[in-house]
């Protein structure tokens, strides 16, 4: 099977390769638009199982929603940002399950810093994300980035 036909199945079948709707969002396979595309049947799909409980058809699998529109809202957010929701996300579904006292202890305090973190500076988990343009370079589209490429422009022979 080629990298295109993969993609293809990924976009039209995402259940068969994706367990989570947070997979799609992580997956360099495909692109922001891919990824959209793969989520909105997974939200169809979604929509479909939510009328049919609705409606007193039961005992299929459990509703995503939540989870496919958390899924395509992560989409706009930066990396870091998302990889700190999912750890946080990781961290609160591991409290529900049995654990040691100390394991839950540890990762109670873990969830309350991260809490900390986010209410104290909204934000600063990002403070120390390197940009993707080197410091010095003007920002692509700036007026900065514009009399620089004048300027490249009047050198040229």
């Amino acid at each position: 099977m080629n990298d295109a036909t993969k993609t293809g199945e990924k976009l039209e079948k995402p259940h068969a390769f994706f367990s989570e709707p947070r997979e799609i969002v992580i997956d360099p396979a495909l692109s922001k638009d891919q990824k959209i595309a793969a989520l909105d049947h997974l939200e169809q799909d979604a929509r479909q199982l939510l009328m049919a409980s609705d409606e007193g058809m039961t005992g299929g699998e459990p509703n995503k929603l939540h989870e496919v529109l958390d899924a395509k809202n992560a989409l706009d957010k930066h990396p870091a940002e998302y990889a700190f929701d999912v750890v946080l996300h990781d961290l609160r579904a591991k409290l529900t399950t049995e654990l040691t006292v100390d394991a839950r202890a540890t990762i109670e305090r873990a969830v309350e810093a991260l809490h900390a973190v986010e209410k104290l500076a909204p934000g600063a988990m990002m403070e120390n994300v390197p940009s993707a343009v080197p410091e010095g370079v003007p920002k692509p589209g700036s007026k900065a980035e514009i009399q620089d490429e004048i300027e490249r422009e009047k050198m040229d022979p």
